[in-house]
């Protein structure tokens, strides 16, 4: 039993002042009115759990084996636990490119967009930023060398130059004015907009609409979770029957 002050009290059930303290809640605070608060916070929150907890007892109590539930809980955690260290130590997690290209090939009806896709470039920099106008010629020139000379130069609001990344097109949208809309990023290749003392500058390289296949390289992440998880759910299969095989006829097995 506990010498701390006792907080709040439900049924048999007592809360003390140092499982508050123990467990660092009081740290938080930075002056006492901020410990009387939090203080006050938890002590609800546990008598409203108490409070279900007595009620739970009540009504579900014949109708639950709670022991068997904790045990199958524990048994569980063993498991799961066990699996992942002896699949941590065997599991062979080198994916190579062919692997990829051949299950996306083998599976590619798994595979299908549930929206438009698009790779580009996207510059936002202040309207005031000088010599916008140069800028703006060698963004249309595809002239990177005197584009990213120009932006270490000058801090952009925003930058995005990787050509090799996707992107949904409802999240280019949403970085943009208003104004500009799906059909703009389908229809055009250069799209150049001011709004808010600030301007737009994107390139539109490649634009995926949604009733097309997925590109290798934006399914790439997902595939190889996949293979993983295969590899793990039959490196799990084949140690469970290398185990049985080896005690099956041990004294740790009777089949009556």
């Amino acid at each position: 039993m506990s010498d701390a002050p006792v907080l709040a009290e439900v049924a048999s059930s007592k809360l003390y002042l140092d499982e508050l303290e123990d467990g660092g809640l009081l740290n938080k605070a930075k002056n006492s009115n901020d410990s009387t608060y939090i203080k006050n916070v938890y002590v609800q929150k546990w008598i409203k759990d108490q409070l279900m907890l007595v009620e739970a007892e009540k009504t579900l109590s014949g109708d639950i084996d709670i022991d068997m539930l904790v045990q199958d809980y524990r048994e569980s955690l063993l498991l799961y636990n066990y699996e992942n260290a002896m699949v941590t130590d065997r599991l062979d997690t080198t994916i190579t490119e062919q692997q990829i290209a051949e299950y996306y090939k083998e599976n590619d009806d798994a595979f299908r967009l549930s929206e438009s896709l698009i790779r580009c470039r996207l510059v936002v920099i202040n309207g005031q930023t000088p010599r916008l106008e140069r800028f703006y010629a060698n963004w249309k020139a595809n002239n990177m060398e005197s584009i990213d000379s120009y932006i270490s130069d000058n801090v952009a609001v925003l930058k995005m130059l990787d050509e090799d990344i996707w992107y949904s097109v409802d999240e280019i949208l949403s970085l943009l004015p208003n104004n500009i809309k799906e059909k703009d990023l389908k229809s055009s290749k250069i799209i150049q907009e001011a709004k808010d003392g600030n301007e737009y500058f994107v390139k539109i390289l490649q634009y995926l609409d949604k009733s097309e296949d997925p590109p290798l390289a934006y399914v790439t992440s997902n595939i190889k979770k996949i293979i993983l998880h295969q590899r793990k759910s039959k490196l799990i299969v084949q140690l469970k029957e290398d185990l049985y095989q080896r005690e099956i006829n041990g004294n740790k097995v009777r089949i009556y």
